[in-house]
């Protein structure tokens, strides 16, 4: 009798299924990570398999949503179609209080026809108004509506030629950054004497959309604002040195000495504060720095 029940079996067609023929399933897959439900074989799905129903639901979510997001792209293309102010170039800003004030470069801000402060992580962007310049030592305080994660303090004196400290802005790689990075340096007296000029070298690689942003010691305190990066012949016939991406800075001193004229808070930071790592120093710096787009009218 059992030999008749395993033939009737096999003349019906009703051989047990394997796991290998499950696996070459059709079945809807929900890819979480990119939120979308697409057809596929059951041993190639990397996401979550879901019933007819569901993934019908979740197709109109995602449909809804992209409907959204392409409405907005539309919205920001004919904004920046409508008006008649042009992207002329990018530099960098950091927060030092927290009343909105964003310290940078004069040069950044001081042929522009209109500044917009980019919120990082966000499209959004925010007019600014300049409060008050020194082009003598080009700088620039700004007022904004943006209240900064973090603020950045001033160190109570320069550090040592050589000493490592670290450059947070926004450099020009191809295409100008819309997150702010963190770029290594050294100090460097060679070409600058700031008794003298208010102004110091650091040795790293400094590009265009550096120019304002933060130069921070090894404790995370600021020592000047980026000002510029220095040509490595000229630096070659004043010196006889080779000095590859020198970049100068308007030190601490001349930077506190501009605030104080033009009456905007700040805060200096003395205490005995232990030596930070890179990953601090990302940290504290990119919190606190801003981009800031140049606009003129065509």
């Amino acid at each position: 009798m059992k030999h008749w029940i395993v033939i009737a079996g096999i003349l019906s067609g009703a051989a047990p299924a394997t796991a290998q023929d499950r696996g070459m399933e059709v079945i809807h897959c929900w890819d979480t990570a990119r939120g979308i439900v697409q057809p596929t074989r059951r041993r190639a799905c990397t996401g979550r398999e879901v019933t007819a129903e569901q993934a019908t639901h979740l197709k109109s979510q995602y449909d809804a949503k992209r409907r959204v997001t392409m409405s907005r792209a539309d919205s920001i293309r004919r904004a920046e179609a409508a008006r008649d102010l042009d992207f002329h170039s990018a530099g960098t800003g950091f927060a030092i209080n927290k009343d909105g004030a964003i310290l940078t470069s004069a040069h950044v801000v001081s042929a522009c026809d209109a500044v917009e402060l980019r919120v990082p992580g966000s499209t959004r962007r925010l007019p600014v108004r300049i409060r008050a310049m020194d082009e003598d030592n080009d700088l620039a305080i700004l007022d904004t509506g943006y209240r900064a994660p973090a603020i950045l303090r001033f160190a109570p004196h320069l550090p040592p030629a050589a000493d490592p400290v670290a450059v947070i802005g926004y450099p020009q790689e191809g295409q100008i950054r819309l997150t702010p990075r963190l770029t290594p340096a050294q100090v460097s007296y060679d070409l600058s004497d700031p008794r003298k000029r208010g102004l110091l070298g650091v040795i790293g690689d400094v590009r265009r959309g550096h120019s304002g942003g933060p130069v921070l010691d090894s404790k995370g305190r600021v020592i000047g604002v980026l000002k510029a990066k220095i040509d490595s012949v000229a630096a070659h016939r004043i010196s006889g040195t080779v000095l590859k991406h020198l970049g100068v800075v308007t030190e601490a001193r001349a930077v506190a000495a501009f605030l104080e004229r033009s009456k905007t808070r700040f805060a200096i930071d003395g205490s005995r504060s232990k030596e930070r790592t890179v990953g601090d120093l990302r940290r504290i710096g990119t919190k606190a720095t801003v981009r800031l787009d140049c606009l003129r009218r065509g």
